[in-house]
């Protein structure tokens, strides 16, 4: 071969390689891309697993507000961040956890109090001469049906005709679940309203049905169909073990990850209403923060490593900078860790505590003196691990109401009689609302429409049908909500009555940003089966 022809072989050599070396960092791009998708898709399916296996982990329902306009979040809403402020969207706004219940763990060995550690927390309290407004808690006592009229035992309780709730004045209030008929003789299902007690209040209101606005008007509610379980509000406050006091509900003030309650409260049954950790935005509104939330046994072998799912943790952007109440902590925190067992936290300022930034490893050294637990203690201790990455990484959750209302007041959902209103929650009932009417294609037939923060759920409908007397009773039947109309129309002509609408779907989407700042998502939809759960 001549020179010129070896210089223009490897000239034509030197531009293919070239071209194969421009491609390599894109290639590694897509493989690292692809590895990040591949493993949000293992956690999204981990939470989702956790949930339909773990009756307690469920609340009522997981929801959220817009700040912009305080419009229920519709969940296929995608964020656009070329807006400042970001519009309201599912990835930072369902931040109300509402109905989380739970039994009251037993105090560990050397404790004088119980710890539970928030299923999806930690909390926020923005204003806190106002806890309540942030976080409730109240505990439920499974009420007796008797007959009307009747003198009442403990625990008993009837609601009559009128709908006055009557039990032990020892209970201001009570969840009610109750059927009304109307002037049309049809019936209609109310799940899950708070009523004050007629015998512990002289100025108590009956049931919201009583308020009915439009035709047809309420007659009489049916005592028989009735079921109730009383309220008992505890007092929150955010505070340490020393304020932990009977009837009192303590959100642990470091870090806002666990309640602290009364030994003595142990194996009751609690429920917990609280808004998950915020931060402002542009404009100064709240919006979740996007952290990481991973739970996994203690390492108990050398080197006590944990391997956290995603490389690089935000070190410009720590988790915690102050604690509830708003003290500066000496260092900031990037990593917290909290023991479900005991409530203890540690964070990645520890001397015993090791954390590489950049591949998120964790190590726990058991061995150092200054460790709260050797290994030999650890064992059978479960982790929770909280950080924040910087491709904000996060694991969001909305679950449907687990029950809908009627909406049959029109403008005067905000009344006296609306006994939905939690304290702190005045918007608590706007997310799941529905209206009945016929279907516009066939009059016989009975349509629901639902708010927008309703959108592609699955529901389940109770209701009373048939062309006359007696009426089928139908139960369970599955509707997915159009996304594009919110409704959806019975399967059954001729209804007298819907009974009751429950939500029966749970959405779990992971959220990240990619190289280029664009937001990505990976989500999983199921259902769930009224009881066992899947």
């Amino acid at each position: 071969m001549t020179l010129a022809e070896l210089l223009v072989a490897m000239l034509i050599l030197l531009v293919g390689i070239y071209a194969i070396a421009r491609g390599f960092p894109s290639l590694f791009g897509n493989l690292e891309g692809e590895r990040i998708r591949t493993e949000t898709a293992r956690r999204v399916q981990a939470r989702m697993e956790n949930l339909k296996t773990t009756a307690w982990a469920l609340p009522e329902a997981i929801t959220g507000h817009d700040p912009l306009d305080a419009s229920v979040i519709e969940p296929g809403l995608y964020p656009d961040e070329n807006q400042d402020p970001v519009p309201g969207n599912p990835r930072d706004d369902l931040t109300w956890v509402i109905g989380e219940t739970f039994d009251v763990p037993i105090a560990q060995p050397g404790q004088a109090y119980s710890v539970y550690s928030l299923n999806l927390g930690p909390a926020t309290v923005q204003d806190t001469t106002a806890v309540a407004d942030y976080v409730q808690v109240t505990r439920l006592v499974a009420l007796e049906r008797t007959d009307v009229g009747t003198p009442l035992g403990n625990d008993q309780f009837y609601v009559d005709e009128d709908g006055y709730l009557n039990a032990p004045a020892t209970y201001a209030s009570a969840e009610v679940d109750y059927v009304w008929v109307d002037e049309n003789g049809e019936r209609h299902g109310v799940l899950g309203e708070v009523v004050d007690n007629a015998n512990a209040s002289v100025s108590a209101l009956p049931v919201r049905a009583v308020a009915v606005v439009d035709a047809p008007a309420f007659v009489n509610v049916l005592p028989d169909q009735c079921t109730a379980t009383a309220l008992e509000p505890f007092t929150t406050v955010i505070g340490q073990p020393a304020n932990v006091a009977s009837g009192r509900a303590v959100l642990e003030s470091t870090y806002g990850a666990t309640l602290l309650l009364s030994a003595g409260d142990a194996n009751e049954t609690l429920q917990v209403n609280y808004q998950q950790m915020t931060e402002a935005d542009s404009m100064g509104s709240p919006r979740r923060v996007p952290f990481m939330m991973e739970e996994m046994a203690a390492p108990t072998q050398p080197p006590y490593l944990v391997d956290l799912a995603f490389r690089g943790i935000d070190d410009e952007s720590p988790l915690f900078t102050a604690n509830l109440l708003g003290a500066a902590f000496t260092d900031p925190v990037y990593v917290l860790i909290v023991d479900t067992q005991t409530g203890d936290a540690w964070t990645d300022a520890e001397d015993w505590v090791g954390l590489d930034f950049i591949e998120s490893k964790l190590t726990l050294d058991w061995d150092d003196a200054a460790a709260p637990l050797t290994a030999v203690g650890a064992r059978g201790h479960d982790l929770r691990v909280y950080y924040r990455t910087i491709a904000g990484h996060t694991v969001v959750v909305q679950k449907a109401p687990s029950w809908f209302v009627e909406d049959y007041t029109d403008a005067g959902r905000l009344s006296v009689h609306d006994t939905y209103v939690t304290d702190g929650l005045a918007d608590s009932v706007d997310y799941r609302y529905y209206q009945v009417g016929p279907d516009p294609d066939d009059a016989t037939y009975t349509r629901l429409l639902f708010p927008m923060s309703a959108a592609n759920q699955m529901v389940a409908v109770d209701y009373m049908a048939g062309a006359a007397e007696p009426y089928d009773r139908v139960s369970g039947e599955l509707h997915v909500i159009s996304g594009d109309t919110l409704n959806a129309t019975l399967n059954e002509p001729d209804v007298h009555g819907v009974l009751a609408v429950r939500g029966v779907s749970v959405t779990v989407r992971g959220w990240w940003h990619i190289a280029s700042g664009r937001v990505e998502m990976v989500g999983i939809d199921t259902f769930l089966t009224p009881e066992p759960l899947l």
